[in-house]
């Protein structure tokens, strides 16, 4: 019974330190607009829709069109490396570039 109580104690008191220091990460004023981070969302959202499409002419067996879903998927790229740039600045771009462009164009 001791050992309970001791150990929901001490896991209130975990919790109740681990919750405010949550909120130090939450930017309530991040950078860039609404419009600006709302058009990179679009953009990545067009990214994702690109790269199923061109799986799915692959899976077909059409490389031709293929290649051509790589053509748009690499401007789609380009468009959202600006958007970061603009945004964030050329640093924080550098870091998403190798986060999810692992795929071959």
């Amino acid at each position: 019974m001791k050992k309970s109580i001791s150990l929901i104690a001490m896991s209130l008191l975990a919790g109740s330190l681990t919750i405010p220091g949550g909120r130090v990460y939450a930017d309530e004023n991040p950078p860039g607009n609404h419009k600006q981070r709302q058009e990179l969302r679009r953009d990545q959202q067009q990214l994702e829709d690109l790269r199923q499409q061109r799986n799915r002419e692959l899976r077909e067996g059409d490389k031709h069109e293929a290649r051509e879903y790589n053509e748009k998927i690499r401007d789609q790229k380009r468009e959202i490396r600006q958007d970061r740039r603009t945004i964030y600045g050329q640093n924080r771009d550098r870091r998403h570039d190798r986060d999810h462009d692992h795929d071959r164009d």
